[in-house]
């Protein structure tokens, strides 16, 4: 029984994205066939043209297909407006194409961000300098199948520039907080009727993921933080401490296992 899933990425460094999801999703089975999803309105510049048009389809090769799971990756993009970016009304295309063909899907970061705004109407808040790094995280709701099995209190990878609030996601019935943080905000919401996930964080990042990002920032700026929680003693010079591995390939295993529920109730 194969699980199809469909992954818009729109991170710039596709390949390793690619990975982190195969890893974290195909611990689970052998079984799950990825089909990952360009957009025809901009070209990603970090990629190889070439790669991208042997590994990657654009919205209207699938528009007319059907899967199990869709995920939609974050994006550099938390500072400009949604409207603003060159690929909007093709995203909103996909989102709306999802909502009809997808049996549940699962967004992250900026995509989650993005989501809520053209289901919802939520906005974005940019804070006052980047979030980043293992913040703590509590269940605010319970019993929920993709949680199973989880701690009530977990570590999760942020790496943003803008925050959702609570008031205004709790304004919305179809909506619930499954994962809350007082330092970092909201990190996982869920539709309660259409099983749309949208999670701010990072579960699928590998140990060395904001490592990488932190060079890369310093880069530009100097006086950059290291990230918070993340390094012992804050020595950049010191391997990470991983503390949310093993609780992404729970999380991952769980959403996966919801899919597969559903298929086999299906044949």
């Amino acid at each position: 029984m194969t699980i199809e899933i469909a992954v818009l990425n729109l991170m710039p460094n596709k390949v390793e994205t690619e990975q982190q999801l195969k890893k974290k999703l195909g611990s689970f089975s052998k079984n799950v066939n990825f089909t990952f999803l360009r957009t025809a309105t901009y070209t990603s510049k970090n990629t190889d043209i070439n790669y991208l048009n042997y590994y990657y389809y654009d919205f209207d090769n699938i528009k007319n297909k059907s899967f199990n799971g869709f995920i939609c990756t974050g994006a550099p993009l938390e500072k400009m407006p949604f409207e603003s970016v060159i690929y909007w009304k093709e995203l909103t295309k996909i989102f709306d194409w999802a909502n009809k063909n997808v049996f549940s899907s699962y967004f992250i970061c900026w995509g989650a961000q993005a989501a809520l705004y053209h289901y919802y109407g939520i906005e974005k808040y940019l804070m006052k300098k980047k979030l980043s790094g293992i913040f703590e995280q509590k269940m605010i709701t319970q019993n929920e199948k993709l949680t199973k099995l989880l701690p009530s209190k977990l570590f999760v990878p942020v790496s943003r520039y803008a925050t959702n609030k609570n008031a205004d996601i709790n304004r919305v019935k179809e909506l619930s907080i499954i994962l809350d943080s007082k330092v970092s905000g909201p990190c996982l919401v869920k539709n309660k009727i259409k099983r749309r996930y949208y999670n701010f964080n990072h579960f699928e990042y590998d140990l060395d993921t904001l490592k990488s990002e932190y060079k890369r920032d310093l880069k530009l700026d100097k006086k950059t933080p290291v990230p918070f929680n993340y390094f012992p003693n804050n020595d950049p010079e010191r391997k990470p401490t991983d503390c949310w591995s093993q609780n992404s390939y729970i999380f991952f295993n769980n959403w996966l296992k919801l899919i597969s529920d559903k298929k086999g109730d299906q044949q």
